[in-house]
C-alpha cells in the first residue's frame, strides 16, 4: 500500500530521533534521511507548532517533546492487558534462552509488540514494530488457527488479491490444512520461513477482555529449536497456564 509522502516523513523522523536519542539539527536530520531542505524544514517547523518537537534556539537542535510521548503511554496496557503477557514473554526468555516474542494481528501482517533477543551469540535478531507476512510464518499459523475456516480463507483470498508476484500468493487449501494441524496440536511449529536457518514455536493466547488475539513465540536458530521443540512446547504450555487460567492444553 502506498504511503502518503507527508507522513511517511513525518514518523521517519521520529524514528529516528528514537534510534539517535539526543537532539538533532534540521541539517542532520535532513541528510540522514535525505530530505529536501525544505521539505525537512517544513516538517520540523509544523513538528514545533503543534507541539510535538522543541527547538533549542542556541543550538538550533530539535527534541522530542513529553507531549508526544503522550501520544501512546496508554497503548501498552490497552494492548498487554494487567502485564500477564509481559510477564510470561520474560519467563520464557528465562526459561530458554532463546528469542521470545508477542505478536498481534496488523490487517495482512504480524506486528511484533514485544521482543527480548535471545542469550546465544547466534539468535534471532529483530526489532519491536517489525511486520511479518501473516500468512507463511509460524506466527502467522498459530493467530489463523484461532479464527474460523470461512474467516481463514476470506484473508487468504485477499492477500492473493494483493500480492505483487503470483509465487507470492499461498495455496489456500495448503493453508486450511495446516491451521487444522495447529488447531489439533495447539501450537505451530514453522522453520526457515521468514528467515533462512531459523526456526519458531508459535502459540496463542487467550483473548484478552478486550478482544486482542496475541501470539506468543519462541524462535531462534533453526537446527536448535528443532532439537529442542517438545521441550519448548511443554514450557510455554506450563507458563502459559501459570498466567491464564484459560490457557490451552492439551
Amino acid at each position: 500500500m502506498a504511503v502518503v509522502k507527508s507522513v511517511g516523513r513525518v514518523i521517519e523522523v521520529f524514528e529516528l530521533m528514537r534510534d539517535t536519542r539526543r537532539p538533532l539539527t534540521g541539517t542532520e536530520i535532513g541528510r540522514t534521511l535525505d530530505y529536501p531542505k525544505s521539505s525537512t524544514n517544513a516538517i520540523l517547523k509544523s513538528l514545533v507548532a503543534l507541539g510535538y518537537l522543541s527547538l533549542d534556539q542556541e543550538g538550533l537542535t530539535y527534541f522530542p517533546t513529553l507531549r508526544l510521548t503522550q501520544l501512546g503511554d496508554w497503548v501498552p496496557a490497552a494492548l498487554l492487558g494487567s502485564g500477564e503477557a509481559a510477564n510470561l514473554v520474560g519467563e520464557l526468555h528465562e526459561a530458554t534462552g532463546e528469542t521470545v516474542t508477542l505478536s498481534m494481528q496488523n490487517d495482512l501482517s504480524i506486528e511484533l509488540l514485544r521482543l527480548i533477543p535471545g542469550k546465544f551469540p547466534i539468535s534471532l535478531r529483530v526489532r519491536e514494530g517489525f511486520m511479518a507476512p501473516l500468512f507463511g510464518t509460524g506466527i502467522g499459523s498459530a493467530l489463523l488457527s484461532t479464527m474460523p475456516d470461512d474467516r481463514v480463507e476470506a484473508l487468504a483470498e485477499r492477500f492473493n488479491a494483493q500480492a505483487r508476484r503470483r509465487r507470492d500468493r499461498v495455496d489456500i487449501s495448503a493453508v486450511m490444512q495446516e491451521v487444522r494441524q495447529v488447531r489439533s496440536q495447539g501450537y505451530a511449529a514453522a522453520y526457515d520461513r521468514l528467515m533462512d536457518d531459523t526456526g519458531a514455536v508459535a502459540m496463542p493466547l487467550p483473548k484478552s477482555l478486550e478482544g486482542r488475539q496475541l501470539i506468543v513465540a519462541v524462535a531462534g536458530l533453526g537446527d536448535r529449536i528443532r532439537r529442542n521443540e517438545t521441550m519448548i512446547v511443554r514450557t510455554m504450555r506450563r507458563a502459559i497456564g501459570r498466567y491464564y487460567t484459560t490457557a490451552r492444553r492439551s
